[in-house]
């Protein structure tokens, strides 16, 4: 019998992570919610779901979710690129450090494979048309750049640990 596979959503409260949820959940896999609930709300966690109130900063609720786990998907971020402008210090500790904190923990605790809700704002303004992933990246604003480092951090965490790596770039 083989058995089922858990999987983390990170901002799995939110619109995009309820969803992704929601399809994690109709593919007959464990799923595991952890949001702080700082934008969202709990009533749009599946009910399928275990959900467990929380940071993805705070390493020691991780040590014990990630234990298991063979996926993370990272939701998770704040998301105003006006904001991160005006506020590039929060952009850059909660997008940035924590997030590498994040995937630094996922490598420790041998997580396989690690999803990256990243953003169509690393390209910048485009070069060519139609935008494909060859396209130069270059970020107008800080939540872009936010967000392209972090790509940039799993591309090597990639290479020197093997985790398996998808980012997504929404428009």
């Amino acid at each position: 019998m083989v058995s089922k596979k858990n999987i983390l959503v990170i901002g799995g409260a939110g619109y995009i992570g309820s969803h992704v949820t929601c399809e994690i959940c109709d593919n007959n896999y464990n799923v595991t919610d952890l949001d702080d609930l700082s934008s969202e709300f709990r009533d749009n966690v599946d009910h399928r779901a275990k959900f467990i109130e929380g940071s993805f900063a705070d390493m020691s609720l991780l040590d014990k979710v990630l234990d298991g786990t063979d996926a993370v998907v990272h939701l998770a971020a704040l998301k105003a690129a006006g904001e991160s402008m005006i506020r590039p210090d929060i952009y850059s500790e909660k997008n940035i450090i924590q997030s590498i904190l994040l995937i630094n923990k996922c490598v420790e605790k041998k997580v396989k494979k690690f999803i990256f809700s990243s953003t169509a704002a690393v390209y910048g303004y485009p070069v060519y048309l139609p935008i494909n992933e060859s396209h130069p990246l270059n970020p107008i604003n800080y939540y872009g750049f936010t967000k392209m480092v972090i790509e940039k951090h799993l591309g090597w965490q990639n290479k020197i640990s093997n985790i398996k790596i998808a980012c997504l770039r929404y428009f």
